[in-house]
C-alpha cells in the first residue's frame, strides 16, 4: 500500500547539518523505539494503513551482515511466488530474484502486485483468483490477524533477525515470544513540497499558517491546490488529531474523544475549503498525481513515494510535518514492513531463506535505493531522507489490540461523512462505538458499503 505523505518540516529541521544528522538522532529512535514492545500487543488489523516503524539512522544494537548461502535448501527447480506493492518495492522484489536466482539457480522468484493492504483480504478470501503466495508483504501491526487466521509461519533464523534487525524492526516481527516474518523497511510519513512554487524558508510552520497560505496559493493559481493528503485514511487523519501529544487508539475513549481530536476535525473541516472539491472522490493515484503533475505544492506522503517524484523529474524537498498554532508537534503513525511466509506454501524452508535474503546487507542497501524507503537494518541512507528520519521523533506505532482492524475501516470513512455534512463531534463519538462494537446497524452496513467500495 503506497499511500500519500506529506511534509511540513521547520526550516530548522532542513537546512542545518547534512549526513551527520543520520547520527545525531540514535538516542532519539532508540526513545522511540523503547514504546513499541509495549504497544505490540495481541490482535492485529485485517486492514492496515501502516508501513514501517522507522529510523535508518545507526542502532547500536544492529550489525548489517553479508548474505552466507544455505546449503540445506532443496536441489529441485521450484518458483516462489512474492506478493509486494508496485512502484518500487515490485522492482525490488523482480531485482533481488535475479541476484537470488544467482546463487540458487533452481530457485526463480515470480512476483505478483497485490498491494499490501489487500494481501489478508487475498489470503482470507477463498474464492480470489490471485495465485497464492509463498512470501507476501505486510505491516507489523497485521501480525495478529495473520496469527490468528493460521496465515504465516514463525521465523526459522530468529537469530540473524536479532543480529542484523534495527531495535524497532526487530520488536515489531515478535508476537508474545514468538517471531513471525523479516523486516524490511521502517516508514512513517512527512511533507513534500515542490520547489517550484515555495522556498524551505516560506514553508508554513504550523496547520493553521498551512490553510491560510494554501487560500491564497488556491487564488493566485486557479485548478492548482496548496496543499493535499489522502484524506481518505485515519492514517493521515491521525497527524491533525495528535495535538498536545495525543495518540489514537491509545488512552481514555481511544484518543477520539478529547479536545486535541475535535480540534483536528476543525482543522479538517477547514481544509475542505483548499482541498479540490471531490476530494472524497478520489482514487489513490489521483491524490499522489495532483503533486507528480505540478498541481499541488504540498503533499504528506511517505518514503515509498521517493521514487514516483523521481521518476517524475519534479524538483521537491521533504520536511517533518507542521505542528500546530499552540507549539504542539505533530506526531504521525509509524510501522515496520515485513515478510511473511505462507502458512500454506509448498516451499515454507525455501520462502524463509528469500525473505532472511532481503535482510541481508547488500538487499537492504538495493532496497533503500530502489525505493526510497528507510531500512530495517543498520546501513546508510540517503540525505535526502532525513526529512522522515526528523518526523521519528515524533511518530507512535499502533498496537495489536482487537480494535485495530475497526479502527483502520471506519477510519475510510470520516472524511466523507464530515464533508457530508455530519456533526464531527457525532462522527467521533460514532468512531468510538465502532471500536466497541455497539454502534447502530445501519452504521455499520454503512461501513460495510465503504470498505466493498474501496476494494473494488
Amino acid at each position: 500500500m503506497d499511500v500519500n505523505t506529506g511534509f511540513d518540516f521547520f526550516t530548522r529541521h532542513c537546512a542545518k547539518e547534512d549526513h551527520m544528522k543520520y547520527k545525531r538522532s540514535v538516542s532519539v529512535f532508540l526513545a522511540v523505539l523503547a514504546l513499541i514492545p509495549a504497544m505490540m500487543t495481541a490482535g492485529c488489523s485485517e486492514e492496515s494503513h501502516i508501513i514501517t516503524q522507522h529510523t535508518s539512522r545507526p542502532d547500536g544494537t544492529a550489525t548489517s551482515k553479508p548474505y552466507a548461502t544455505n546449503n540445506s535448501l532443496t536441489k529441485d527447480d521450484i518458483t516462489l511466488t512474492v506478493w509486494e506493492s508496485k512502484d518500487g518495492p515490485d522492482e525490488f522484489i523482480r531485482k533481488a530474484g535475479d541476484s537470488f536466482h544467482k546463487l540458487y539457480p533452481n530457485i526463480t522468484i515470480e512476483y505478483v502486485n497485490v498491494e499490501i493492504p489487500d494481501a489478508i483480504i487475498n489470503l482470507k478470501d477463498k474464492n480470489s483468483t490471485v495465485k497464492r503466495p509463498d512470501l507476501f508483504a505486510s505491516p507489523c501491526d497485521m501480525a495478529g490477524e495473520l496469527i490468528a487466521n493460521d496465515l504465516i509461519l514463525p521465523t526459522i533464523d530468529t537469530s540473524f533477525v536479532n543480529t542484523v534487525a534495527m531495535t524497532s524492526a526487530r520488536d515489531s516481527v515478535m508476537y508474545g515470544d514468538t517471531m513471525y516474518g523479516y523486516p524490511v523497511s521502517c516508514e512513517t510519513y512527512a511533507l513534500f513540497y515542490n520547489k517550484k512554487f515555495v522556498d524551505l524558508n516560506d514553508i508554513p510552520s504550523t496547520w493553521e499558517g498551512m490553510i491560510g497560505w494554501s487560500k491564497g496559493f488556491n487564488t493566485l493559481y486557479p485548478g492548482k491546490y496548496g496543499f493535499i493528503f489522502h484524506a481518505d485514511t485515519v492514517y493521515y487523519l491521525a497527524m491533525l488529531m495528535s495535538r498536545d501529544g495525543n495518540k489514537l487508539m491509545s488512552g481514555n475513549d481511544y484518543g477520539l474523544l478529547n479536545e486535541s481530536a475535535k480540534y483536528g476535525m476543525d482543522l479538517l473541516g477547514q481544509m475542505k475549503e483548499i482541498l479540490p472539491p471531490n476530494v472524497t472522490d478520489f482514487e489513490y493515484d489521483d491524490y499522489d498525481d495532483l503533486f507528480l503533475n505540478g498541481d499541488a505544492a504540498f503533499l504528506v506522503n511517505g518514503p515509498w513515494f521517493v521514487s514516483k517524484a523521481d521518476a517524475s523529474g519534479i524538483d521537491y524537498g521533504i520536511v517533518n510535518l507542521p505542528s500546530f498554532e499552540s507549539g504542539s508537534n505533530t506526531y504521525s503513525i509509524a510501522g515496520v514492513r515485513v515478510m511473511y511466509v505462507y502458512s500454506k506454501s509448498d516451499h515454507p524452508k525455501e520462502a524463509d531463506e528469500f525473505a532472511r535474503y532481503l535482510l541481508s546487507e547488500d538487499m537492504q542497501r538495493l532496497r533503500v535505493k530502489m525505493t526510497g524507503t528507510l531500512p530495517a537494518a543498520n546501513v546508510d541512507i540517503d540525505e535526502k531522507l532525513d526529512g522522515f528520519v526528523d518526523q521519528l521523533a515524533f511518530s507512535y506505532a499502533m498496537p495489536n489490540t482487537p480494535q485495530t482492524a475497526r479502527f483502520w475501516e471506519y477510519g475510510i470513512t470520516v472524511t466523507k461523512n464530515v464533508y457530508a455534512g455530519k456533526d464531527p463531534d457525532e462522527e467521533l463519538k460514532d468512531y468510538v462505538d465502532y471500536l466497541n462494537g455497539t454502534d447502530t446497524p445501519d452504521n455499520e452496513s454503512n461501513i460495510t458499503d465503504s470498505l466493498d467500495s474501496s476494494t473494488e
